[in-house]
């Protein structure tokens, strides 16, 4: 991007940095779980076809469709509850026309969830975020976001041994939470650590790039996918 001017050079920090804005204020929302007050200050109002891709559950599309999962269906804010995810190296890129954006960021966290029986069980949980983001009325809102899990495992318990031995109380892989409103596509991606499995280069880091993509949206699925038991990357999107 040597070729820009110098306007159009202070406008990509400055775009880059109400990114950066954006995602931090969305952060402390969703510490809060305020997750229906998320949606109306940080995702797209007018674009079409928002997704949400949380981890090993599925993707949902629209917005109607996040709410139901994400507001009414997530779990409720009470006593004993913590949610903290923070946002680390951080690769942005705006499109050269600057009608949409790409970012990643790698996320160290913990939760505590109250427990039907029992005092709660914290956890670390630990995961990446890509996003897509469009400029709806001169602002940033997000698009797309997917996250993905690094590793999750309770307080006391080692991320090799949950790998091996997964906590009775973590639904069963790809699923929901019982009663969650069900998603919209299968997952795309989602490889957490585990003993068999050599590290993925997911998500892949933005590059620069003129005008938005769906097939490097990080709403698809990856074009080379590195699956578990196996030493070459494969798959084709």
């Amino acid at each position: 991007m040597t070729d820009m001017t110098l306007e159009e050079r202070v406008q990509r920090l400055e775009d880059i940095e109400a990114i950066n804005q954006l995602m931090a204020r969305r952060a402390y929302i969703h510490s809060a779980g305020m997750h229906a007050r998320e949606l109306d200050e940080c995702w797209v109002k007018e674009t079409p076809d928002p997704t949400f891709e949380p981890e090993d559950w599925g993707m949902w599309v629209g917005i109607e469709s996040i709410r139901k999962a994400y507001v009414d269906g997530a779990p409720p804010v009470e006593p004993g509850m913590m949610i903290e995810h923070t946002l680390t190296t951080g690769v942005v890129e705006i499109a050269r026309d600057r009608k949409t954006a790409k970012g990643v960021w790698m996320s160290p966290g913990h939760e505590t969830f109250p427990m039907p029986e029992g005092p709660p069980i914290p956890h670390w949980s630990w995961g990446r975020y890509s996003v897509d983001f469009v400029l709806e009325n001169g602002e940033w809102r997000i698009w797309h976001l997917h996250v993905l899990t690094t590793f999750r495992t309770p307080y006391d318990q080692d991320w090799v041994d949950s790998s091996i031995n997964r906590p009775s109380h973590f639904p069963p892989l790809g699923e929901t939470l019982p009663g969650m409103y069900p998603p919209d596509r299968p997952v795309t991606f989602n490889q957490p650590y585990a003993v068999d499995v050599e590290p993925a280069y997911q998500p892949e880091p933005p590059v620069p790039y003129d005008t938005f993509d769906e097939a490097t949206s990080y709403a698809a699925v990856p074009a080379r996918v590195q699956r578990k038991n196996e030493t070459a990357e494969v798959g084709e999107r």
